[in-house]
């Protein structure tokens, strides 16, 4: 008796629904040959289906309470008891902290410490001291990866903020605001603009919309935002069940949730909302520090899981951001407590502050890790980096700066330990070492002077 083989299930298979709705899978068995199930082709094809290595980067701004961030160390066995970073605890084994890394071209001319802070990080020249529009910065290292394997994905690059900030005019003194609210630059004069509305990422990810068409939707394709993406998917889905194993319609199911999930939690009103008569209330911004940062770092995660992207930047803030965080007892704006000259209770709000945030970035790693690929955590195939500028927030001494990369980077990272790095050490050496792990191998970059020893077999 023959028994009819199914054909594997496409790579880049999506669910489809009326118009431009699409939903992309995660990897699946089915996209196995059955044939080779078991076998040792098996599993090098899907080792190349699955995505080689993702990077994201998490800019913290301001700087940090660094006396209270950092533990005793190096090596393996250094305590985050009773420091800022005591929220990631639980996932000690999973990430590397970097001491020592340092923004060079930050220090040079006066004044803009914010501006140079991030428009020194991630391109490492020195940036034109200028309060106009003609500025002179330079490619980023996450822009140079897209350069080398943008091309494998549908979105080369996804930019995401908490904080959209000025881009005309000066921000910081003698600086154009555009350097202080972008981490992410395709060349000297562009940076990749970043994403703020969580309706509108969900809509690029799901619905075929560009940034830059958003806007002049119709009503029509507006009202089709609003309802489930999963609503117009479901005669697809259903097909797409019945050429799956039951381990694949678990996978399949799990990823779906995730997206009514973020759809339930943008279109939700708050508990306490009250309109006047006639005012209808929008789809708008979460209104706390960590609503919006969940929500967006879900559809981060979402956006590597569909394969829709394999680099990201999400700026947590922009430099000199004016956000307070009432909802943890602090009214005032975080960059004015930043310069505290010593003050204890000031100190004590921006070390809260910076906890608040090792909280939120502890639920980034805990959905990396809950989405398993293959048997692994995604964390295992990624490279995520909280980062910043400033160093010591009330010095701006841009020495020391936040440096904490998490995941195994697909085997080339060994993660687990306190490195601490010669004083001075260019932070653009990082980006060499990370750019190599994306397949991305340039000579230099900026600043740089060689790679970074010790995180791993490349």
């Amino acid at each position: 008796m023959l028994i009819a083989r199914r054909s594997p299930l496409s790579r880049r298979a999506l669910i489809r629904g009326l118009g431009s709705v699409a939903i992309a899978l995660p990897f699946l068995d089915a996209m196995v040959p059955e044939s080779l199930i078991g076998s040792a082709e098996a599993a090098a094809r899907t080792a190349k289906a699955m995505p080689k290595n993702r990077f994201s980067l998490l800019y913290y701004p301001n700087g940090l309470e660094s006396s209270a961030w950092y533990p005793k160390g190096p090596g393996a066995d250094y305590d985050l008891t009773g420091t800022s970073m005591e929220p990631l605890k639980r996932h000690q084994k999973d990430f590397l902290l970097l001491g020592n890394l340092a923004v060079p071209m930050a220090l040079y001319d006066a004044a803009g410490d914010h501006a140079k802070a991030i428009g020194c990080y991630g391109t490492g020249v020195r940036i034109k001291k200028t309060a106009s529009d003609d500025i002179q910065c330079s490619i980023s290292f996450d822009q140079v990866m897209v350069n080398h394997v943008g091309n494998r994905t549908r979105f080369p690059s996804l930019e995401l903020g908490l904080d959209y900030g000025r881009m005309e005019g000066g921000c910081d003194p003698g600086y154009a605001c555009i350097y202080s609210n972008n981490v992410s630059w395709k060349d000297a004069s562009t940076p990749a603009i970043k994403e703020v509305n969580p309706r509108v990422v969900f809509d690029r990810l799901f619905g075929n919309a560009s940034a830059s068409d958003h806007l002049a939707e119709s009503n029509g394709q507006q009202e089709t935002y609003n309802r489930s993406i999963l609503d117009y998917t479901k005669e697809s889905l259903s097909q797409i069940n019945a050429e799956l194993g039951k381990d694949d319609i678990h996978r399949v199911d799990e990823y779906l949730t995730s997206v009514r999930e973020i759809e339930h939690r943008m279109d939700a009103p708050p508990s306490d909302l009250k309109l006047p008569k006639g005012v209808v209330r929008p789809t708008k911004i979460p209104e706390t520090f960590k609503e919006h940062f969940r929500l967006m770092a879900d559809l981060q995660i979402l956006a590597f899981q569909m394969d829709a992207t394999r680099i990201s930047t999400f700026m947590l803030g922009v430099e000199q951001s004016r956000r307070t965080y009432a909802e943890i007892g602090i009214p005032e704006e975080h960059h004015g407590l930043t310069h505290h000259a010593g003050d204890r209770i000031k100190m004590a709000k921006v070390i809260a502050i910076d906890t608040y945030m090792a909280e939120q970035f502890a639920y980034y790693l805990d959905k990396m890790k809950s989405v398993k690929e293959h048997g692994r955590p995604m964390l295992d195939n990624a490279m995520v980096l909280l980062g910043n500028g400033n160093g010591t927030a009330s010095k701006h001494d841009h020495e020391n700066v936040l440096s904490v990369l998490a995941g195994r980077g697909a085997g080339s990272l060994d993660p687990g330990r306190y490195i601490i790095y010669p004083e001075g050490t260019p932070i653009s050496n990082l980006w060499l070492s990370l750019m190599d792990r994306m397949e991305s191998k340039v000579e230099r970059h900026g600043d740089s002077t060689g790679r970074l020893e010790g995180l791993g077999s490349v």
